[in-house]
């Protein structure tokens, strides 16, 4: 059963970028023409309360709470994700029920003019889950992965090693069949809410990864609450003038084996000043610190 759903998956993944909302090549939802809540308290995907000043947004969801700035982004939606338990692996892991916030960003995707394409073109999300459920008898049971990466993070933050000793060190949840082409800017984070650690990275499942690229450079956040009750994932897209538009135009970038184009990458990204990305680091960092869950 479990080497069927994992072809299935694929299978998903190849013709159509992947079965669930945040897979790589998911069309962009229309753009927002007017703010404000949605009328039914239950539906799975709605516009979030949010309030517009001094250039920032604030967003304001049951219990989470965030500010962005409003020239970064086009719009913003809420997906409530199902609770999904298996006993058998899935590429996907369990995980119990949880809030994303989807924020459209401007930036073009070169690569999705032409159809659907295997690739990992970065989204800006902000996911929420939380770390018990009334359900289940045994959270970590049910949950391996999710239990696994809180105690990954919970050890990296205890001892805030100046880089963690492997890409396996830091956890990125939720899960998405995918790992880490490289690890760049790495640094701790805190927020209003817990700590956390934010790095550069682009998301691969072949063994000479696309060399960076606008389409698929990531800004990847996670964060653990002081009070333990919630796991804080962000993948957020971010651009840089110096690198190639998008993954057709890498073409010309010699792959090694060894990997040591990435290792060039990771540590040109480290030299380049947190302002000259879009939307800068800066502004990232700012969004992160302010993410409050009462």
């Amino acid at each position: 059963m479990g080497k069927i759903r994992f072809s299935l998956f694929l299978f998903c993944l190849l013709l159509a970028g992947g079965c669930r909302r945040n897979a790589p090549v998911t069309p962009p939802p229309a753009p927002q023409t007017q703010a404000g809540a949605t009328d039914a308290a239950d539906a799975k995907e709605y516009v979030p309360s949010f309030k517009l000043q001094d250039g920032y947004v604030t967003v304001k969801d049951d219990n989470v709470s965030f500010v962005y700035k409003a020239d970064d982004y086009a719009r913003i939606v809420v997906t409530k994700e199902e609770k999904f338990v298996d006993p058998e692996p899935t590429p996907s892991g369990n995980y119990p029920a949880y809030r994303c916030f989807h924020l459209e960003d401007k930036r073009p995707l070169p690569a999705l003019e032409n159809g659907g394409r295997y690739f990992f073109p970065a989204r800006s999300v902000i996911c929420i889950l939380p770390l018990s459920d009334a359900t289940e008898k045994d959270f970590g049971k049910s949950y391996p992965e999710i239990t696994a990466g809180v105690n990954q993070l919970r050890q990296v933050l205890s001892k805030r090693p100046a880089l963690p000793a492997s890409k396996k060190d830091l956890p990125d949840l939720p899960l998405n069949n995918a790992g880490h082409a490289f690890n760049s800017k790495f640094q701790f984070q805190d927020f209003q809410a817990g700590a956390g650690v934010l790095l550069l990275t682009q998301y691969t499942q072949e063994r000479e990864s696309t060399p960076l690229n606008n389409e698929e450079l990531t800004c990847v956040f996670q964060g653990v609450t002081n009070d333990g009750k919630y796991y804080v994932s962000a993948r957020m897209a971010t651009t840089h003038p110096s690198l190639p538009k998008g993954i057709d135009f890498t073409n010309h970038i010699k792959r090694d084996s060894a990997g040591r184009y990435l290792k060039a990458g990771e540590q040109r990204l480290n030299t380049l000043a947190d302002e000259s990305f879009q939307p800068s680091l800066t502004e990232l960092k700012k969004l992160f610190a302010s993410i409050s869950i009462e």
